[in-house]
């Protein structure tokens, strides 16, 4: 079984706003980037934790949550003031036998094990691999307030979600070439794309939604009960098998 780590990225992403993160938000007295850590603790093929935050953000993090952080066995690292100098300073933290690398937006904590098991099982074949959504809708370009075109043709065009997930030797390289690369990536997979790798995907979930707004905050705790439920790992008791 391939050895992974998990890098936890409590910065937002390129593309999205600054402030359009809500990791120390809580859902049902839950932070959002401690439900997002806790998506990996029943999985054993992970060996490593570690969240990455704002320089601005350490002293919280160290004040507040360092004992539960500490039990989980995650270590904390501090970013730049980007996303890829965030990914970059984790990796820099990586323990030698790690083979496999999960990089997971904090904020997006409703991330169904499914999802998990589908990356686990494709990362192998290109050496990335990350969930997609098409997109449904109407989409217009504005000017302002001004709607310039009343239908953008979006056929094709999918979201790309996060966690995404590399072999590491792919993730290291990318990074490793990250300075000749023109413009700022979408994102990790892109920057591997950009660098000469190839990226699989696989279908993304509409439960793995962002946190980045009030609004999905007050929708966080339904999109979480409604998770499909991995299989209990311990055998049944006969007091919980009688409660089946």
């Amino acid at each position: 079984m391939s050895t992974h780590a998990v890098i936890f990225v409590a910065l937002v992403p390129p593309g999205v706003p600054k402030g359009a993160a809500r990791p120390f938000a809580k859902v049902d007295n839950r932070e959002v980037f401690m439900r997002t850590i806790e998506l990996y603790t029943p999985r054993d093929q992970v060996q490593q934790l570690i969240l990455v935050v704002a320089p601005d953000d350490l002293a919280v993090v160290q004040s507040k949550y360092a004992a539960h952080l500490g039990f989980q066995g995650v270590s904390v690292a501090v970013g730049g003031s980007d996303w890829f100098s965030a990914v970059a300073r984790g990796l820099e933290k990586l323990q030698a036998d790690i083979q496999t690398v999960i990089i997971h937006d904090a904020c997006r904590p409703a991330v169904p094990y499914t999802l998990l098991d589908a990356l686990d099982a494709t990362v192998g074949k290109t050496g990335a691999a990350v969930p997609v959504l098409p997109l449904i809708g109407t989409f217009a370009r504005l000017e302002g307030t001004r709607m310039l075109d009343a239908a953008l043709d979006v056929t094709g065009a999918h979201e790309v979600q996060s966690p995404q997930i590399f072999s590491r030797k792919v993730l290291e390289a990318a990074y490793g070439a990250r300075a000749s690369v023109a413009g700022t990536p979408a994102d990790d997979a892109a920057l591997v794309r950009a660098t000469g790798g190839v990226v699989a995907t696989i279908p993304g979930s509409r439960y793995n939604v962002r946190m980045d707004s009030d609004e999905n905050i007050k929708l966080a705790a339904d999109f979480l009960k409604h998770l499909p439920k991995p299989k209990s790992q311990t055998p049944l008791t006969p007091f919980d098998e009688a409660q089946w």
